[in-house]
């Protein structure tokens, strides 16, 4: 008979643990705030200091390979060894595990709470007790089953597993973020690494053409054609050329010692293993641009945004169920004796020994409203400051993608001044050092020629890798190196094994694919993603 009372307990338990979710849950139910964004981008024209990047709205860049489109097996080879060994994104990766673990540490708020405990206690009975209870021992045995519940009638718990689950998704968003901002990272130290690389052979062919004008104006002073004043002026500006070229190695060196880390290698490893490669980069024919709206699903970073707000607007649901009173339920079941002597506690487990009760319990605050509701207050001005940081991030996006197309259409447009002002002033420097040894003219217009051919060489350069980084930059803004899905990340194996031989992970850590797949959240009926707040559609549309 006591067991089915206590049977009839448990069930009663697990009916209440399934009734919250037709309970209601304070709180805002949070749908994606509302953004200003433009219909589309600024139109690229044709004019004396801009030009047409041939972008097409209706097409798209590539979402994973974007890089493809430089035609440089070395910066695929890079990114491609990036996304496994960067040690940044890796700890993005495990952010996103530790999120799913929270995550089941909130699911488990909302189920009763059910404890076992056995004791035995064995006392030496003083020699009164012993005259007067004619034994000399105490023995006291119980095994008891305790269980203890608070419904979640106002949608505490269940508000905490949305803020939990939301804070998951934001932390997928946060490591493919990660990821787009590693690759152009990557992409943009390869294209410096080029950069001082053309710099430095520009540097170095204007320092044999100076080499040969200190000769002839050597020569020409030994024979007293000329003064003193045009062999210092020509040892002066060879030397002043020379001295530039250290200070593009340094600048070289620390490019290939960054790159290298964003590898997740010694400072050293870029010049071991690519150090006598050669770049071919070369700026892609088609800019697939789309519509800015696309941003709100193309950008990992904006729906982490997005995501977060809804981790703090889940939160204030939490605290305004402070407000409204509390319900528990409690039962216990199991068995218990006390005997003297040599009784055993063979006989505990019988019916005559056993024990139940149930209990309810409710709390309802008094003189502390004031405090919860400021702290209700304290989490509405965070989750609006999420809002505001939503907001701040789509429009951030949009002003990105705008810099690099304005940044793409110029340096087209000066790339073909700069090599037409590249061959006149090789005509100019050839021409005045053939007038100077034929003593038509004097040095000083050898040396602004030289002078003008070094500058306009490495303008030249200059223009070509921010063409490049351009490239790079509107590839990002884009949300290019994602390919618009949530996919958990993979973690390496060996990082896995390591995990797996301190903790015991289960499968967690080798689940992949969409977050869906992943159990988790496992009480909330509700979409997996906010819906919009203009339209309604569902965000993973």
């Amino acid at each position: 008979m006591h067991l089915i009372r206590f049977i009839a307990l448990m069930l009663a338990c697990a009916l209440l643990v399934i009734a919250p979710a037709g309970c209601m849950m304070v709180g805002p139910d949070f749908e994606r705030p509302p953004s200003k964004v433009n219909e589309q981008y600024s139109k690229s024209e044709v004019t004396e200091f801009t030009a047409s990047l041939g972008e097409s709205k209706d097409r798209y860049l590539d979402p994973v390979l974007w890089w493809k489109g430089f035609n440089d097996p070395t910066l695929d080879k890079l990114l491609n060894q990036a996304t496994s060994g960067n040690l940044n994104l890796q700890q993005a990766a495990l952010r996103v595990f530790q999120m799913q673990a929270q995550l089941g540490v909130a699911d488990a708020s909302i189920l009763p709470v059910a404890n076992l405990s056995a004791s035995t206690i064995d006392y030496k009975n003083s020699v009164y007790q012993q005259i007067t209870n004619n034994s000399s021992r105490l023995r006291l045995n119980s095994v008891l089953v305790q269980v203890n519940w608070e419904i979640d009638f106002w949608g505490k718990f269940r508000r905490g597993i949305e803020s939990n689950l939301s804070g998951y998704m934001a932390a997928i968003a946060a490591y493919h973020s990660s990821d787009v901002a590693l690759s152009a990272d990557v992409a943009n130290a390869y294209i410096n690494i080029r950069n001082f690389q053309a710099l430095i052979d520009v540097a170095k062919t204007n320092l044999a053409l100076q080499a040969e004008s200190l000769r002839i104006a050597s020569a020409r002073f030994k024979y007293g054609e000329t003064s003193m004043l045009d062999l210092s002026q020509a040892t002066s500006m060879y030397e002043q050329t020379k001295s530039e070229i250290p200070a593009l190695i340094a600048s070289l060196k620390k490019a290939e010692f960054s790159i290298s880390i964003l590898l997740g290698e010694p400072p050293d490893y870029y010049e071991k293993m690519y150090g006598n490669t050669q770049g071919s980069l070369s700026p892609p024919p088609e800019l697939g641009i789309g519509i800015p709206r696309d941003l709100l699903r193309r950008r990992p970073d904006v729906l982490q945004a997005e995501f977060s707000a809804a981790a703090q607007s889940s939160l204030i649901g939490v605290n305004k169920a402070a407000l409204y009173p509390s319900f528990t339920l409690g039962g216990l079941f199991g068995f218990s004796n006390s005997n003297y002597g040599t009784l055993s506690s063979g006989g505990l487990f019988s019916w005559s020994n056993s024990s139940n009760g149930v209990s309810g319990g409710l709390m309802f605050p008094l003189f502390y409203r004031g405090a919860i509701i400021d702290q209700i207050r304290v989490q509405d001005a965070v989750f609006q400051q999420s809002v505001l940081a939503y907001q701040s991030q789509v429009l951030l996006a949009q002003k990105e993608v705008e810099e690099s197309l304005i940044t793409i259409s110029t340096s087209k447009s000066a790339m073909g001044d700069l090599r037409k002002a590249v061959v006149a002033a090789q005509s100019a420097a050839a021409l005045a050092l053939e007038r100077y040894k034929s003593g038509q003219n004097d040095y000083n217009t050898v040396i602004s020629a030289q002078q003008a051919l070094l500058r306009v060489q490495n303008a030249n350069v200059q223009m070509q890798t921010n063409e490049l980084l351009g490239y790079v930059g509107a590839f990002k803004a884009l949300g290019g190196g994602w390919s618009a899905d949530m996919q958990v990340p993979k973690l390496p194996d060996t990082m896995v094994n390591e995990m797996n031989d301190r903790t015991d992970w289960g499968s967690v850590l080798t689940n992949s694919g969409e977050p869906t797949n992943v159990k988790v959240g496992k009480f909330l009926s509700g979409p997996l993603l906010p819906r919009s707040a203009d339209s309604g559609e569902k965000t993973n549309e």
